[in-house]
């Protein structure tokens, strides 16, 4: 079996050899990085299974560094430090990239459980990767697919000024927005390919991938962050067996993770088509997952 490897980027010496002595008696290797550039470096060269990073750098240069990581390797899971955390640091690191944000003063063994649930994240992601490989995408190219499409499009008479209202028509219809079928609307109302698609990028309720019959999505605001939404999160993870922006396998959900949906008196909250659910705990989960199966 594969060891294991962890980079680190702690400039206390004394915490850095707490950190090297606990993580290499769990069984990881443990590599040092000298300062953000060579963490940079060595990211690129050689990288780890995860990054452990002190956000308390000279000169500020914790977030630019963590950001600097996460864009080389958006799917390196980073866990950043912080000597003095708050909860605006907390929403920056989030934003820039990183799994988790705790305090140094927190046990080592706080970062172990940490350290653990990204990995197993960053395995189940590949392992959903690998299926969706395995897995045939349904096309719709076929004339009796299109035609659906064709249908939607006749309701308002094929005009183009409808054209986002067609669009959330057939992603209600199909689950989501295949490629075939943004090209079949462009052609049928005579506007630009980009444009199409520019919608649908720049939409975030617009998918290109197949999405499940029920759609949670578990909030990550600020305010659901600090009261547990990140648990939360783990806990549809686990139950469904997927990571966070990916789809069952029998297409039946699709988890997701949104920032603020408003509703930060009731956190932390998540939503399944549309349902809102607050005051949510872990144990809640699977109960309210068995009413939709």
């Amino acid at each position: 079996m594969a060891v294991l490897s962890v980079l680190v980027l702690e400039t206390r010496k004394k915490h850095r050899d707490r950190l090297r002595g606990k993580l290499g008696a769990a069984g990881y290797e443990v590599r040092l990085a000298e300062s953000g550039p060579a963490l940079i470096s060595e990211v690129a060269a050689a990288r780890p299974h995860a990054v452990v990073l002190d956000i308390d750098l000279p000169g500020g240069d914790g977030l630019h560094v963590l950001k600097a990581v996460h864009d080389a390797a958006p799917d390196l899971p980073i866990i950043v430090e912080a000597g003095e955390p708050t909860v605006e640091e907390a929403v920056e690191v989030m934003r820039r990239g990183a799994f988790n944000y705790i305090s140094k003063r927190s046990p080592v063994e706080t970062l172990l459980h940490v350290l653990s649930q990204a990995l197993e994240r960053e395995r189940m992601e590949a392992e959903t990767k690998e299926k969706a490989r395995e897995h045939k995408i349904r096309t719709f190219d076929d004339p009796a697919s299109l035609a659906v499409v064709d249908r939607i499009l006749a309701r308002h008479h094929y005009s183009d000024s409808m054209l986002i209202s067609y669009m959330q028509d057939v992603q209600q219809e199909l689950r989501y927005l295949p490629q075939e079928a943004l090209r079949f609307i462009a052609r049928r109302l005579n506007v630009s390919l980009p444009r199409v698609y520019g919608i649908a990028t720049f939409y975030k309720s617009f998918s290109l991938k197949p999405r499940g019959k029920y759609v949670i999505q578990v909030c990550m605001g600020t305010a659901c962050h600090v009261r547990g939404g990140g648990r939360i999160l783990e806990s549809f993870e686990r139950e469904l067996g997927v990571p966070a922006g990916e789809t069952t396998y029998d297409e039946r959900f699709s988890l997701e993770s949104v920032r603020c949906v408003g509703c930060c008196g009731l956190a932390p909250v998540f939503i399944i088509n549309g349902k809102f659910y607050g005051n949510m705990t872990q144990e809640q989960v699977p109960r309210i997952l068995a009413k939709y199966e």
